[in-house]
């Protein structure tokens, strides 16, 4: 099956261009939500996750301040808004930036299991989510390089016209063959249940997935083209160097930034 059949996209360069505009601009927008965080956010946050541990966040591998920033972000209310829904109240940006294009996509991310079921080499997957049954495809150049048909992962999604993009805190879960891949993901969908409002809170797949060792199974790509395990950080947060950038993903530098807010 062709790239143009299996993702109906016919141009990928203008796509990819459009995706990297939106990365960047995300990255600068998830900076900016991080510094608004709260200590007692941020603290709730661990707790329900599984991170705090007697008043300290305890991370496993440096992936998982990326996955407590994340649920935070998009999960945490405070006076019945989110800090995405909290920024447009009280800093809205220009309506034709690409700062309000990502944040009105982030209003709309979902937290789902998805299922990968085809790999574009340099562009991206085509995944199944298997709580709804919708294929959708997931722009992601990393990904694209190193990911496997029948990953099952964890992730949000946020979705922009034509594509869809994670918010940067997968939590691969196993690779599955495919005699497999029906009963073990109707298992997991069993965890997955939405309150009357429609709402589904993450945090027991993301404990479950964290206590299985999930965020130090991430993998990266090296310039070399070889494929190397995340390195496990474990210990408090304050194992990471003090001038280090900070694991979150905010670019600032972690005395800065998470080590403060700890």
């Amino acid at each position: 099956m062709s790239d143009e059949v299996s993702t109906g996209i016919t141009d990928h360069a203008e796509v990819l261009s459009r995706y990297k505009r939106l990365r960047a601009a995300g990255r600068k927008l998830n900076s900016k939500l991080t510094d608004r965080l709260t200590k007692d956010v941020l603290h709730e946050g661990g707790r329900k996750l599984g991170i705090l541990q007697g008043g300290t966040l305890v991370f496993n591998s440096e992936d998982e301040t990326s996955v407590l920033m994340d649920y935070c972000i998009y999960d945490l209310r405070r006076q019945g808004r989110n800090a995405v829904e909290q920024y447009l109240v009280d800093s809205a940006p220009d309506p034709a930036s690409d700062e309000m294009v990502c944040l009105q996509a982030m209003r709309g991310a979902i937290y789902s299991l998805f299922l990968v079921e085809s790999v574009i080499p340099g562009f991206g997957v085509t995944v199944r989510d298997v709580v709804s049954n919708k294929t959708i495809l997931i722009v992601d150049v990393g990904f694209g390089d190193t990911g496997q048909p029948g990953i099952v992962f964890a992730s949000r999604l946020v979705f922009h016209e034509g594509f869809a993009m994670t918010t940067g805190a997968a939590l691969p879960i196993s690779l599955l063959p495919k005699d497999q891949q029906q009963p073990v993901i109707s298992m997991l969908v069993k965890g997955v249940i939405p309150d009357d409002k429609g709402y589904f809170d993450p945090a027991p797949l993301i404990r479950a997935c964290l206590r299985q060792g999930c965020s130090s199974q991430v993998e990266y790509q090296r310039p070399s083209g070889q494929l190397a395990a995340r390195q496990r950080t474990t210990g408090r947060i304050g194992s990471v160097g003090r001038n280090a950038p900070c694991p979150c993903g905010s670019g600032k530098k972690f005395k800065n930034c998470c080590l403060k807010r700890s």
